[in-house]
């Protein structure tokens, strides 16, 4: 694992956003920051997968998480395998399972990118409503290149799910 990395303050143009990160550790429970919806309808613009390490995100090993009683995330589509590769636009499929004590609130669901984990949750419900069973997205539009998408969702007991979608992009 690599030691987190402390900046004083991180200033990132990219697209139609400026990102500023106060002073706190990368990567290793830095507050998640929300980036405005592209016009264009893309999840992630080239320049964002550079400057927030789109590809070096790809590449970390998954966090492990204690095991317990969370609800779970299934990814659908596309379908997950140890070096999946798509062309753009690309389906994308999830299903949320409950626990038997508490439902899903899909309010609470959240769509992480690369390396520094930036909030692109407003990129995806602009296209779909997300639901307690989940959501598809028929045309994920993500550039050429590594990715990691971090998909979170809680449930009524405040448990949260987490899985990682990392796709190659033709």
């Amino acid at each position: 694992m690599k030691p987190a990395m402390p900046w004083a303050v991180l200033v990132l143009a990219a697209a139609s956003a400026t990102l500023t990160l106060a002073q706190g550790s990368i990567g290793t429970g830095a507050k998640h920051v929300e980036l405005a919806a592209l016009p264009t309808g893309w999840l992630v613009s080239a320049e964002e997968a550079r400057a927030f390490q789109g590809e070096e995100g790809y590449n970390e090993p998954p966090a492990l998480r204690p095991r317990a009683l969370v609800p779970l995330i299934d990814i659908l589509k596309p379908e997950p395998s140890a070096d999946t590769k798509v062309k753009a636009p690309f389906a994308i499929a999830v299903r949320f399972v409950g626990q038997a004590d508490a439902a899903i609130d899909p309010a609470t669901f959240k769509v992480l990118y690369g390396g520094f984990k930036i909030d692109i949750t407003n990129r995806i419900t602009k296209y779909v409503s997300v639901g307690k069973e989940g959501f598809s997205l028929d045309n994920a539009n993500i550039p050429a290149g590594k990715h990691r998408l971090t998909l979170q969702v809680q449930d009524e007991k405040q448990r949260v799910a987490e899985r990682e979608l990392r796709v190659e992009v033709e």
